[in-house]
């Protein structure tokens, strides 16, 4: 029998596919493109994924299949000689806040590998390193003191952050502890015990105290092994001879001068995920949340006994509160009115009430507004401050999580901001953890370092004999790992940074090189667009990442339109010829000169030159408004400086981690909010941002969701739904029936939706062992509304047809309606024609999201307003017919007087903009700083810039503007 060498695929009719038919050669790199909407994702992840897919999982256990969500069968006649399938989507990490790039790509599973056997401890006291033994080898050691000798084993308190004393020593009753020591003092814990807060004590456990004997070993040996088990896996315990002895009986064991024994050490000591080993404070997240001054404050030009202040913080209803006699009481004592507008008040009185006296008492005293006497009035107390108490208030509804009492605290988290855990710096391990060292570095300081960093300092690790052959295995696959993560372009991350921070592209390289280190064989592998978010300078790491995989035996089929990916391709399939209605054929099948030969294909257009994104003929110029960003410092950026000028088309590029999200969207677009709109958000760290008083509005079009909900849908988005359902209602059945424009909404129960399906259309069957039945809802025909809905009709079109007419189609059917014309005309611009209006949001892709809103802002444009548009990488998911439309749009707001910002890698994009700041050099603690700036042709000659070497190749030769 022969070795089938294509993938066939016959028959293929989902979504938008018109019953093709196609060949797929084995172990090639294939690459599908096509417009944007033409059917490729259809059928590389619908058809050949979801076909791959259904099978392996119709190979399981019905256990098994109960427990996996099953896929659903996809639209296709066959396919032919499919292998076991991987999808590698462009999807950015998951939102869990424990999740790292040392978690994902299990690096940190061999990294505390390395220090359970390698580490090396320190005592606290002096950092005396000390070496682990085993709860049998420090019970043999002492059991070898002569017989009559008193030993108390004792482990180290450490006072919770935060917290005060009583609440550490009340931890410790509840796990059955009774003794402690405190600077040597003996204290019992069955007794209240009052410490001064603002002072520093050695506290010491007592864990149990015994004579020496004969059969002393084995309990002595069960003593430490619970003990280390009920101070939450402590790995330091100390053993105190009492009456003394040799300094011989620490030596090579444990520390000298303050006696602590380093005990055995397991690779789940240095998790943060679990329990015992994570930050006390931050539960191993690395971040916590503490309450922002200024949330507290909600009408600053109000006075206190107006409102100014949140209602939860200071409640002016509660005139006997205690709150109220303390505002009083403080506003005498320290001379300010209750009725002053809040932003008159001195900074010092702010200080004051977010902060509190900071010891000092304060007399309280009977308000005259009240009716009674408060219980507190006569006494003197101190004001811990808004911030102090509402961090308390916080602290004590966290601790209330595992019982029923327990709820969300949101009048709190409305004043909170997430910042890096106080306690342990963001570290996530408790302090005790971090004294552990591996080539005098502990577990935090190596998950910091940068790849290429991290890789130099393992490779220079040397072990002792005892643990040399374990250490070396160990090394040996982080350097693999690690390597191919370098390899691929990601030497600028570190192990610690958090899935949630990394781009979408970021995530598929890092999965890409998952596979890589399997070394498996004989796999299918389906990718989305790996070249997004990498600038021209790394597209060929992933290209030869890709080579690599074919390389071992493998099928690599990617979707995508980066030149660059196309033309190195083994095998090309372009569909197409349109988006949509207008796509779902073949248009050319073979190598890149097969594709350019065909003179149907757009794509072969662009690769033989034939078709390209024009050169603005003349680039707008520079005015004399800036925005100015003074000292950012967020992330990587190196204390920049920078002018971006307004009026005109900015391109914000670099390599991969050079500061550009750093600098427009965690400083620029948060501080811009927060001084058009009071925003209650935290931007990046820098000094000052001037110039938002030279904006109306700040609007930042991103790739997240239009709606999170299947009754969401474009036509609802951009505000063209509230039109059509006012003409249905206009209708003469409909006003004679009494239909208000509100009885046409999905989302309205009692109109003219079904009620069947909810306006679903479809009814959702959940079976064990197979994949959820979408079946259409029996009583409207899918069509979302009732009989009676369905009679109202415009011109024969009922409001059903209406939603699923094509933006093509409806610009048509409402040429005559002005408003309705000129919104579907903008989304048809921007190349959204092949989109039904009552698709669901949740079916579009980011980039699509991206356009929609793109559209509705396009269509709102209003004269004599300057906004600043802000977009990030808008090229994802476009071909260059798509992004030469896009380009038209975004000049469309410039041309009207606005500004926009752009975050690109693309080169068309780039030498179409007015003006390009250009971040780097490199990425990473290399980058964060402005290495050119200036029109294209400037940045093009600017040696330093590896964006200007990319660009030289893309202009023609121009004259540079001084």
């Amino acid at each position: 029998m022969s070795v089938r060498t294509t993938i066939e695929i016959s028959g293929a009719k989902q979504n938008n596919l018109k019953n093709i038919s196609v060949e797929i050669p084995r172990d090639k790199l294939t690459v599908i493109t096509g417009v944007s909407g033409s059917g490729k994702s259809s059928l590389a992840f619908d058809v050949i994924y979801g076909e791959g897919q259904r099978r392996f999982l119709d190979s399981i256990s019905n256990f098994a299949k109960s427990r996996i969500s099953q896929v659903k069968k996809a639209k296709v006649d066959s396919v032919r000689g499919l292998s076991p399938v991987i999808a590698i989507e462009q999807k950015k990490g998951n939102n869990n806040p424990r999740s790292t790039v040392g978690t994902v790509t299990d690096t940190n599973d061999y990294l505390r590998l390395l220090f359970a056997t390698a580490g090396i401890g320190h005592c606290p006291e002096c950092s005396h390193p000390l070496k682990q033994l085993s709860a049998a080898q420090i019970a043999e050691h002492i059991s070898a003191l002569p017989k009559g000798t008193v030993v108390e084993l004792r482990a180290p308190v450490y006072k919770i952050y935060g917290e005060d004393y009583s609440y550490t020593f009340q931890q410790l009753r509840a796990k059955g502890f009774k003794h402690l020591l405190i600077d040597e003092a003996p204290v019992s814990l069955s007794e209240e015990i009052e410490l001064d807060e603002s002072a520093t004590y050695r506290i010491e456990m007592v864990i149990d105290r015994f004579t020496l004997k004969h059969d002393t070993y084995i309990q002595l040996t069960k003593t430490i092994e619970a003990a280390m088990l009920a101070l939450d896996e402590d790995i330091l315990i100390k053993v105190e001879v009492i009456g003394g002895v040799d300094d011989g009986f620490y030596d090579h064991f444990g520390c000298r001068e303050h006696h602590f024994f380093l005990c055995d050490m397991q690779p789940f000591h240095f998790s943060f995920n679990t329990p015992a080993s994570a930050c006390h404070t931050c539960m191993g997240v690395g971040m916590s949340y503490v309450v922002e001054p200024r949330f507290l404050v909600v009408a600053p030009e109000k006075s206190i006994n107006k409102g100014a202040l949140k209602n939860t913080v200071f409640n002016t209803s509660g005139k006997d509160s205690y709150r109220s006699v303390m505002m009083y009481s403080l506003s005498q004592k320290y001379g300010f009115s209750l009725d002053t507008p809040f932003h008159e008040l001195p900074t010092s009185v702010h200080e004051l009430l977010f902060f509190g006296t900071k010891g000092e008492l304060v007399p309280m005293l009977h308000p005259p507004t009240s009716q009674k006497k408060n219980w507190i009035t006569g006494r003197d107390r101190p004001f811990a401050g808004f911030v102090h108490e509402m961090e308390h208030w916080y602290k004590q509804y966290i601790r209330k999580s595992s019982t029923s009492e327990a709820f969300e605290p949101n009048f709190i988290k409305e004043c909170m901001i997430e910042k890096i855990c106080p306690a342990c710096g963001g570290a996530r391990l408790k302090k005790q953890r971090l004294q552990i060292t591996v080539g005098d570095r502990n577990f935090d300081q190596l998950t910091r370092m940068q790849l290429h960093e991290l890789l130099g300092f393992l490779d220079g690790l040397t072990f002792e004999e005892e643990v040399r052959d374990v250490g070396e295995t160990i090394i040996r696959e982080l350097h693999t790992r690690i390597s191919l993560l370098i390899e691929i372009g990601l030497y600028y991350i570190n192990l610690g940074r958090r899935s949630d921070s990394m781009s979408g592209g970021e995530m598929q390289r890092i999965k890409m090189s998952t596979q890589i280190s399997s070394e498996l064989m004989g796999m299918l592998y389906i990718m989305d667009e790996p070249s997004i978010g990498l600038h021209p300078r790394d597209s060929s790491k992933v290209i030869d990442t890709m080579r690599k995989l074919c390389d071992i035996g493998n099928t690599i089929i990617v979707v995508e339109h980066d030149l660059d990916t196309i033309q190195s391709a083994d095998h090309i399939i372009e569909i197409g010829p349109g988006p949509g209605i207008h796509g779902g054929e073949i248009v050319a099948s073979g190598t890149m000169k097969d594709i350019m030969d065909e003179p149907e294909s757009v794509t072969g257009q662009y690769l033989s030159g034939s078709a390209s994104i024009p050169i603005p003929k003349q680039r707008r110029n520079l005015g004399d408004h800036f925005l100015s960003i003074q000292g950012a410092r967020e992330n990587n950026l190196k204390n920049v400086d920078l002018d971006i000028p307004l009026g005109v088309f900015i391109c914000v590029t670099g390599v991969s981690g050079s500061g550009k999200s750093s600098l427009i969207n965690e400083i620029l677009s948060k501080q811009l909010r927060i001084d058009k709109t009071g925003a209650r958000i935290v931007a990046g760290e820098h000094d000052y941002l001037f110039g938002s008083e030279l904006l109306n509005h700040v609007i930042n079009i991103d790739q997240t969701p239009i709606g999170r909900n299947s009754k969401s849908n474009p036509a609802t988005y951009i505000g063209i739904y509230d039109k059509i359902r006012d003409l249905f209602a206009m209708q003469p059945d409909a006003v004679a029936r009494g239909y208000q424009p509100i009885d046409f909404s999905l989302t309205h129960a009692n109109g003219t939706r079904c009620e069947h399906c909810a306006g679903d259309g479809i009814i959702v069957t959940s079976l064990q062992f197979m994949a959820d039945i979408e079946s259409i809802c029996p009583v409207c025909k899918g069509n979302r509304f009732s009989e009676e809905g369905l009679e109202i009709k415009i011109r024969d079109k009922s409001i059903a047809d209406v939603l699923q007419m094509t933006v093509e189609e409806a610009s048509i059917f409402f040429e005559d309606h002005k408003y309705l014309k000129h919104k579907l005309g903008i989304m048809n611009e921007l190349g959204l024609g092949y989109m039904t209006l009552g698709q669901s949001s949740t079916t579009l892709s980011g980039g699509e999201a991206q356009r929609v809103k793109l559209a509705y802002e396009l269509g709102k444009i209003k004269k004599g307003a300057h906004n600043l548009y802000i977009l990030d990488e808008p090229t994802t998911g476009l071909h260059l017919a798509d992004i030469q439309k896009l380009l038209l749009a975004l000049n469309k707001l410039m041309d009207s007087g606005h500004s926009v910002i752009v975050i690109e890698h693309h080169l068309d994009v780039m030498k179409s903009a007015d003006y390009i700041i250009d971040m780097g050099p490199e990425g990473g603690n290399e980058g964060g700083y402005v290495v050119a700036e200036g029109t294209p042709e400037q940045v093009a000659q600017v040696e330093a810039s590896h964006t200007g070497r990319y660009l030289r190749s893309v202009l023609e030769p121009r004259e540079v503007r001084a």
